[in-house]
């Protein structure tokens, strides 16, 4: 009878987002966010966040650890929209503390754009802003998808972006990779989603 007056029990809870994202770049677009949605809702907090990396130094996945009170369907419909309003990629999964699945979510496809730093001439990366470069992505972009951030390796800088519109966002890269002197024998690939 009166279950109401049951206290809710707090669940572990693990988001798996198949992304590229370093925790400079993670925290900041999820762990925030998600921890002021669940103080909003009185619910829970984040407790962790970890982003892991291959042997090459990439980022392959990045987690959200939560400690959720009362945790059901409902709440999980909640959650659902939430990752995805803040770009959750397709192939991302809710796992309890012993690793089981409790929900499929994700609504972005992650698309790469790979830089040749190491192969510009140094005259053109003098000439030419990385920022201006950005913006000018930014703006071509548009709608289709969200710029998640960057990271730099010895020869090459890769760019992340979640895209809706994956599609159009290739396209308007594409361009870009035409004509801009910073986009000299860049590539764009889509990260394949688990």
């Amino acid at each position: 009878m009166f279950n109401f007056l049951k206290p809710q029990k707090t669940v572990a809870v693990t988001a798996h987002m198949p992304t590229c994202l370093t925790a400079e770049d993670r925290a900041p677009r999820y762990d925030a966010l998600v921890q002021e949605a669940l103080n909003s809702w009185g619910v829970g907090s984040v407790t962790a966040g970890a982003s892991a990396m291959d042997g090459a130094g990439r980022v392959t996945e990045c987690t959200l650890d939560m400690e959720i009170k009362g945790l059901d369907k409902k709440l999980l419909d909640r959650l659902v929209p939430h990752f995805e309003s803040l770009g959750a990629p397709k192939g991302s999964w809710f796992a309890d503390e012993t690793g089981k699945e409790l929900r499929r979510f994700g609504s972005t496809e992650v698309l790469v754009l790979e830089l040749d730093t190491a192969g510009l001439d140094p005259a053109v990366k003098a000439a030419h802003s990385p920022d201006e470069l950005l913006e000018r992505i930014k703006h071509k972009i548009s709608s289709g998808g969200r710029y998640m951030g960057e990271r730099a390796f010895e020869k090459t800088t890769e760019l992340y972006f979640h895209c809706r519109a994956v599609r159009n966002v290739e396209a308007a890269l594409a361009e870009l990779l035409a004509d801009h002197p910073l986009c000299a024998n860049a590539r764009v690939f889509r990260l394949a989603n688990a």
